[in-house]
């Protein structure tokens, strides 16, 4: 970003005044300024150091807010990784009723609807991460795959706790590929983080659609 993105408030005002009285080139300014937060890209949401909301600095907006904020102002290109930042806070957070972070009815039910699909898709990873990718077993006595494929019991809490790991909450969400260098040997991380980043590529891909912005990103 070329400049200081400013605080909320200040962003909203601006833009809203930058919309309704036609200056396009200021409008374009502060839309563009959202670009390395709000990432339409897989690769550049890696590579970005400030993500989502907190592009505002302080204080942070709500993820509902800034969703509010960028429906009304069709910034289009924003709408999927907003969405999916407000999902990550859950449906507490969604619902709520806090000045300004209201989300309307239409708006409310696609992010509760990306965000039940996004969650789908984690049992089904988890299970083809830990059954398919973990089949052999580790020599490493710290790995925490050290054990046999048949000692059903060690196997799934073993899995399970990686799962915990791998998908549980943390900042990012689940696109963030977990540190597992506590629970495994670095030859078992790598090639579990792996699996996790093909889970991540095809999450990104279906946000457009998951969220009911557009079919795919190139759409956006």
């Amino acid at each position: 970003m070329r400049n200081r993105v400013p605080e909320f408030t200040m962003f909203a005002s601006l833009l809203r005044m930058a919309t309704e009285y036609g200056f396009s080139d200021v409008r374009e300014t502060l839309v563009e300024d959202l670009k390395g937060a709000y990432p339409t890209k897989l690769e550049d949401f890696k590579a970005a150091r400030v993500l989502g909301e907190d592009v505002f600095g302080s204080p942070k907006p709500h993820p509902n807010a800034v969703l509010n904020l960028f429906v009304a102002q069709n910034v289009r290109f924003a709408i999927p990784f907003a969405s999916y930042r407000a999902s990550l806070g859950g449906v507490s957070s969604l619902m709520s009723n806090d000045p300004g972070t209201v989300l309307p009815r239409h708006t409310l039910a696609c992010t509760i609807h990306g965000m039940g699909l996004t969650r789908r898709m984690v049992p089904v990873i988890a299970y083809t991460i830990g059954y398919t990718t973990s089949q052999l077993v580790c020599p490493e006595r710290a790995c925490i795959l050290n054990v046999g494929i048949n000692h059903r019991e060690r196997r799934s809490e073993a899995l399970r706790k990686l799962a915990e790991v791998m998908f549980g909450e943390r900042q990012g969400g689940l696109l963030n590929i977990p540190s597992l260098r506590d629970l495994t040997c670095a030859e078992c991380a790598k090639a579990l983080e792996g699996s996790h980043a093909a889970y991540s590529s095809t999450c990104w891909d279906i946000l457009p659609a998951a969220f009911a912005v557009a079919e795919s990103w190139d759409e956006v």
